[in-house]
């Protein structure tokens, strides 16, 4: 899309709102305005999609460009198996986290049963923890080991709440499954119309804001790109490393994990979450070497990957410091949610071109 923004807009004779006096201008700007607030209030449930089919649609543009090079004659057949592409990568870990969690839910409330009647079995390792190990073991069994105590512990956590909690998953699903497809339906159309679209925006700039227009979309077009890759391309590594070591240490259903480590990495400090827990796993499963190793690889890698890869990537793409990379990720997903992520640096980057092109000396 960036391609299209870059070329150069057909002539067009002068539009007739130039020719005009200046009070029919006034007038034809305030109607403008006016359509342009009714729409965004019409459309208000709908913008969150809307903005990550723009978002999807410019990080995909590149792809969808050499595509249509090889078959100009198709371009909405194009556009829409990249819409089923980006379908098939979203659905596909959700219905395997679906799936497990479907069998999770059976063992979890199998495990209640068991718990209601003959406690939290004691770890194997707990006595024999330094210093504390005794008195650990008798607090256990006072407090999580007896039937009495552990459903005291558990409190209304039940087979009944889980169905609970399980139905109001499906129907939270059912609504943003219905969301997802306003997003295809609008990527296709974003994809379909790319040039046109790339075009009449950089026209419009241009006449609203001069040369600086231009440019200036043009290059938070460039933005929004690189912080999607960026940000999308740490999430798979940093997944990718950890799912191999959830496998060498013995994580059950370290592909699931995996999958939810990439899903987690996307928000700043998510992943932690994940591998945090796959340690607690090992621990609790009497594996704490493997469990407390773990734990020091995956901080290890989420340092790295959080704090020096993806500001630097989503920062030298965009020319933005470290210091308003960071505060456009963590704003961005404070205000907007998990669109933030990708929208916020972008806010950051238009912030500072801005800054740059009013203290830059003019000519003359």
């Amino acid at each position: 899309m960036s391609e299209a923004l870059s070329e150069d807009p057909p002539a067009h004779d002068a539009p007739a709102s130039m020719t005009e006096p200046a009070g029919v201008r006034t007038r034809q700007l305030c109607l403008t305005a006016l359509i342009a607030v009714l729409a965004i209030w019409m459309a208000r449930e709908f913008l969150t999609p809307l903005a990550w089919a723009a978002v999807i649609a410019m990080a995909e543009w590149p792809l969808y460009r050499r595509a249509l090079q090889r078959f100009p004659n198709h371009p909405g057949w194009l556009a829409t198996g990249f819409a089923v592409v980006t379908a098939l990568v979203v659905i596909g870990p959700l219905s395997l986290a679906a799936v497990t969690l479907m069998q999770e839910s059976q063992a979890a409330m199998h495990w209640l049963q068991e718990v209601q009647q003959t406690g939290i079995p004691m770890p194997a390792w707990l006595p024999s923890l330094p210093l504390i190990g005794n008195r650990a073991a008798l607090y256990w069994q006072q407090h999580i080991g007896n039937p009495q105590a552990a459903n005291a512990l558990l409190g209304s956590f039940s087979a009944s709440s889980i169905l609970t909690w399980t139905r109001s998953i499906g129907s939270e699903v059912a609504r943003e499954s219905a969301l997802f497809l306003v997003t295809l339906f609008a990527l296709v159309s974003l994809l379909s119309r790319g040039m046109l679209i790339g075009r009449q925006a950089r026209e419009v700039s241009i006449r609203m804001f001069g040369v600086f227009g231009g440019d200036f979309l043009e290059r938070m077009v460039g933005a929004v790109r690189a912080t999607v890759n960026g940000t999308v391309l740490v999430s798979v590594l940093e997944g990718g490393i950890l799912g191999i070591a959830y496998a060498v240490a013995g994580v059950p259903q370290p592909l699931l994990f995996g999958t939810f480590t990439i899903a987690l990495a996307l928000v700043p400090f998510g992943a932690w979450a994940a591998f945090g827990l796959a340690s607690l796993i090992l621990i609790g499963t009497s594996h704490v070497l493997a469990g407390c190793l773990l734990f020091g690889f995956g901080v290890t890698v989420m340092t790295v990957g959080d704090n020096v890869v993806q500001p630097a990537v989503i920062g030298s793409a965009v020319k933005l410091p470290f210091l308003l990379a960071m505060i456009g990720a963590f704003g961005g997903l404070a205000e907007l949610g998990l669109v933030g992520l990708f929208i916020g640096p972008v806010i950051m980057a238009a912030l500072l071109l801005v800054w740059r092109q009013w203290v830059e000396p003019r000519p003359g």
